[in-house]
């Protein structure tokens, strides 16, 4: 029998056995091996990342420049769009979650079927000093009231904006003004004479060409879509056109100032597009517009790039206002510290719920300050929540479901109560990508989530969020098969030129 030494005595005999390890790599849940999920997520990001594959196109860029073509072509048309504005260009649509404006009316669209890979652009109408009286905010709704004087800087506002007016801020509520600093005022200030830029998020890459759907009808109303040579135009809820209200008679007094009403700034700025749209002649070599639809506060357009392959991206157009400063009572640190004072700005965009009674007021968003906080996550978690994210993306597609935009609020929340050491190692990203989706289903039972910026604002999951709750909880019964689907699909979307998950994998 062979002799060992343990120690410094010798043993003979076979060597003890280890010492028991704890099963600390099994989901309760499911019984899935942790190890196993955190492998199908690698192998996700590496199958939607492109980051050994092909590089970005030069008609992909093509695409980019084309929308910010088309907005000059508006103002031209239209000068009450400025000609010069910081356009930001976020990767991922709304309904992956780049902005949040509640359970809205998005559509039917689906990254696969109906297009390759999405995008939001903020386009900014107007942009504030946050200190003028022009701005008011009600701290206990957390919406705010843009109120035209008869002149802003000379020019006659309300006139021009006469048709997109509504009533002056409704029950007389006591609002707050903005507060900043006359010195961050000045440093932070959005002006339109400013050159023009933008602010981009993407990394665009090539695509497989896609069909719509034929099951799809035909658009209603159909005075708020437009397809241009689309095979089959999609079928979705789209918001009809909000009627012209009657005006106020012009006031001095700036309670009485009548309020931009954010429904109809979205109608105008679809109809000045579409009527752009229309007039557009096909250029050979160039993106072509085939298909535009308002849903809720934003304007949808498909691209279809020249090809071949022919690529379908899609573009979320948002009508904003800009505004320099930081509203009293918002976040002003993150996990990891102040966040950068150089996005000490915000934006106001139109809600979801442009139906509800007195809808005049605008949603407060933070775009900026969440591309701040996405360099701040650890690569893991990242990587967890783009593979929650994808999972979603089958079960929320063409639903009223603010799902996605809770699971990046979590993703927020996650690194506020979770140490940083234990998110950033590889090994914890399947634990993290199920804490997400349990995280998720209790945020759909509850129906709310604390807003990750104010604190007096509950983001709000939606009339589907029942169906979508026992949804996730089949999908999570089993998540090893779920994303062991999801990775073959990206696998042969890439084999076919596709892009797969660019922008499901928004962060």
């Amino acid at each position: 029998m062979a002799s060992a030494v343990w120690g410094s005595a010798p043993w003979w005999g076979p060597p003890p056995p280890a010492p028991a390890r704890p099963l600390t790599d099994i989901d309760f849940c499911s019984g899935a091996q942790l190890q196993e999920l955190t492998q199908l997520i690698q192998e996700l990001g590496v199958q939607e990342s492109w980051s050994d594959g092909p590089k970005t196109g030069r008609d992909l860029l093509q695409a980019k420049d084309f929308v910010f073509s088309l907005l000059g072509l508006v103002h031209r048309r239209d000068p009450r769009l400025p000609p010069q504005a910081e356009l930001l260009l976020l990767r991922g649509g709304i309904r992956e979650g780049s902005v949040d404006l509640g359970p809205s009316p998005l559509g039917p669209y689906a990254r696969g079927p109906h297009y390759d890979a999405g995008f939001t652009l903020l386009v900014p109408v107007f942009s504030l000093d946050g200190t003028g009286k022009e701005l008011q905010l009600d701290m206990e709704s957390c919406y705010a009231w843009l109120c035209l004087p008869e002149l802003m800087h000379g020019t006659s506002v309300r006139k021009a904006w006469q048709g997109c007016l509504g009533p002056p801020i409704p029950g007389g509520r006591d609002l707050t003004h903005q507060t900043e600093s006359e010195e961050n005022s000045k440093d932070q200030q959005i002006s339109r004479d400013q050159p023009h830029g933008y602010v981009t998020e993407l990394e665009l890459c090539v695509s497989s060409e896609k069909s719509p759907s034929n099951d799809l009808g035909p658009e209603s109303p159909q005075q708020d879509v437009i397809d241009l040579g689309f095979p089959a135009p999609l079928n979705g809820d789209v918001t009809k056109a909000a009627s012209d209200s009657s005006v106020p008679q012009p006031s001095e007094a700036p309670e009485a100032w009548p309020t931009l009403c954010p429904a109809k700034v979205a109608a105008w700025f679809f109809a000045a597009l579409a009527e752009v749209a229309q007039s557009l002649i096909p250029v050979p070599g160039a993106p072509r517009l085939v298909h535009a639809a308002r849903h809720a506060g934003f304007t949808t357009i498909l691209l279809a790039t020249p090809g071949p392959p022919r690529r379908l991206l899609l573009f979320d157009l948002i009508p904003v206002v800009s505004v320099a400063g930081w509203p009293e009572g918002a976040r002003s640190h993150s996990w990891a510290g102040p966040l950068a004072s150089e996005s000490s700005s915000f934006y106001l965009v139109p809600g979801g719920d442009l139906e509800r009674p007195g809808a005049s007021g605008w949603q407060l968003c933070f775009a900026r300050q969440e591309l701040a906080l996405k360099a701040l996550i650890p690569a893991p978690l990242l990587q967890a929540h783009a593979a929650a994210q994808a999972l979603l993306r089958p079960l929320v597609a063409g639903t009223r479901a603010a799902a996605p935009y809770l699971l990046r609020t979590l993703l927020y929340w996650a690194c506020e109560r979770l140490p940083a050491h234990y998110l950033a190692r590889p090994e914890n990203a399947g634990a993290c990508c199920l804490g997400l989706l349990d995280e998720l289903g209790r945020v759909l039972e509850a129906g709310m989530l604390p807003h990750y910026f104010l604190s007096c604002r509950k983001l709000r999951a939606g009339d589907s969020a029942s169906a979508l709750l026992a949804a996730l909880a089949r999908l999570r019964g089993d998540p090893a098969r779920a994303l062991s689907a999801t990775v073959e699909e990206a696998k042969a979307a890439r084999k076919g030129g596709g892009l797969a998950g660019v922008g499901g994998g928004a962060h």
